[in-house]
């Protein structure tokens, strides 16, 4: 038989400080989780915001130059149709034959003071604002 006088396992005080420097290292990259999570979801609120957007400007491409008006909807979107999205349509006539459009669309129900998706910027929010011109010849005829 061997003699086992100099195998020692760990001790108390080894394993209470690979503890604490494990604890250290999740502690440091917990926060990394936390951030994605947070931007990732803000991510996809903003991707259909966009997407709301770019529906309103087709919808308004599709329509006749006359009905190019101002407007204020509330649409929802997502597989559950979970999400909600205030779409603000300002149109201004500059010529009779030139108008500037401006959609703005906002995620409902998303806090802009301290909450998950806080912050003063409108990427933080989520919202989206469009700037466009719509056109027509003397003619009638739809350009843009």
């Amino acid at each position: 038989m061997k003699n086992h006088k100099h195998a020692h396992g760990f001790t108390l005080i080894e394993t209470c400080i690979a503890m604490v420097i494990m604890m250290i290292v999740v502690c440091g990259v917990l926060p990394l989780g936390v951030y994605a999570l947070k931007y990732n979801s803000a991510a996809s609120i903003r991707a259909g915001a966009v997407t709301t957007a770019q529906r309103k400007l087709e919808q308004l491409r599709a329509g006749s130059f006359t009905s190019c008006i101002s407007s204020s909807e509330v649409v929802t979107m997502g597989p559950t149709e979970s999400t909600s999205y205030t779409v603000d349509v300002t149109v201004t006539d500059v010529t009779t034959t030139l108008k500037n459009i401006r959609i703005t669309v906002t995620p409902n129900g998303r806090s802009t003071s301290g909450g998950v998706y806080s912050g003063t910027e409108g990427w933080m929010r989520g919202q989206v604002i469009v700037y466009t011109k719509r056109t027509t010849s003397s003619t009638g005829s739809n350009l843009g």
